[in-house]
């Protein structure tokens, strides 16, 4: 019986817009993935999970053929998650999408913000497609400001207390409020050995370059598992160096130097 996942991430490109602080820096090729390879990696993923979700770094809506991307998904019966800064929603026409995250923390423009959700509700309107608003739970003077043009968008708020997270704020439309997190550093000074994570449980990243990663914080590709387009995804998920990363979790050990560095396992 193969190994199923709730996701994988798919990097179809590792290029972006804009240049958000709290983003990571991408040291890689910069490269858009080509149709070829994206269906090539549909047909090799397709029985290990039903849900895809394009990013890992980069802006998926840059991609030129991002239209053409969600209907190769769709036609292999895969659902698809984008998580985008919200700047390209025009370029988006193909409604064969589960859900759409906005980050909101991409930029500090409000009004450019209220803008975006305003496109994305018309987009989505008449379809069972949900949108995600995406903000950080630390009460900064933006995240104020997002709260109150919140309030004005959406008649369900009567009040910033019910600005929670999971809030319904219309039909397919929630809201999620999360704590900050930061990508992991190799290079940081500050690291544990114990701590457990959902990567190769939960899910694995697939970078532009067809490298097969264990997590999609894993941004620099620091623990390649193998490459997708020379290894089989089955060999790649057997192979020693992936069974004792999940034999460590299992007992909340750690066994990478880039997972050390990583406060995300510190939740769990």
């Amino acid at each position: 019986m193969k190994k199923r996942f709730k996701k994988i991430y798919i990097e179809i490109t590792n290029i972006c817009n804009l240049s958000c602080s709290f983003c990571a820096p991408n040291n890689r090729k910069k490269e858009y993935m080509n149709l070829d390879d994206f269906n090539y990696i549909l047909s090799q993923i397709k029985e290990y999970t039903d849900y895809i979700y394009l990013h890992v770094k980069g802006e998926p809506l840059m991609h030129p053929n991002i239209n053409e991307i969600i209907d190769l998904a769709h036609q292999n019966g895969l659902f698809v998650n984008i998580t985008t800064n919200g700047t390209l929603i025009d370029m988006l026409y193909n409604k064969n999408i589960r859900q759409i995250n906005y980050s909101m923390q991409s930029t500090k423009d409000i009004k450019k913000i209220r803008q975006t959700i305003r496109k994305m509700r018309n987009f989505i309107k008449d379809t069972n497609i949900y949108l995600s608003l995406r903000i950080w739970s630390e009460q900064s003077k933006k995240n104020i400001s997002l709260k109150k043009m919140l309030l004005e968008e959406f008649e369900s708020i009567n009040s910033i207390d019910e600005i929670k997270d999971k809030k319904k704020l219309d039909i397919n439309i929630f809201l999620s409020i999360e704590q900050e997190f930061k990508w992991p550093d190799i290079d940081s000074n500050i690291e544990t050995t114990e701590g457990y994570c959902y990567g190769l449980k939960d899910h694995i990243a697939i970078l532009v370059d067809g490298t097969v990663v264990p997590c999609c914080l894993d941004n620099n590709g620091d623990i390649a598992l193998g490459n997708i387009y020379y290894d089989n995804i089955k060999d790649i998920l057997e192979s020693k160096k992936a069974l004792k990363i999940i034999e460590g979790f299992q007992n909340r050990k750690i066994e990478e130097s880039l997972c050390k560095k990583c406060n995300y396992k510190d939740r769990f």
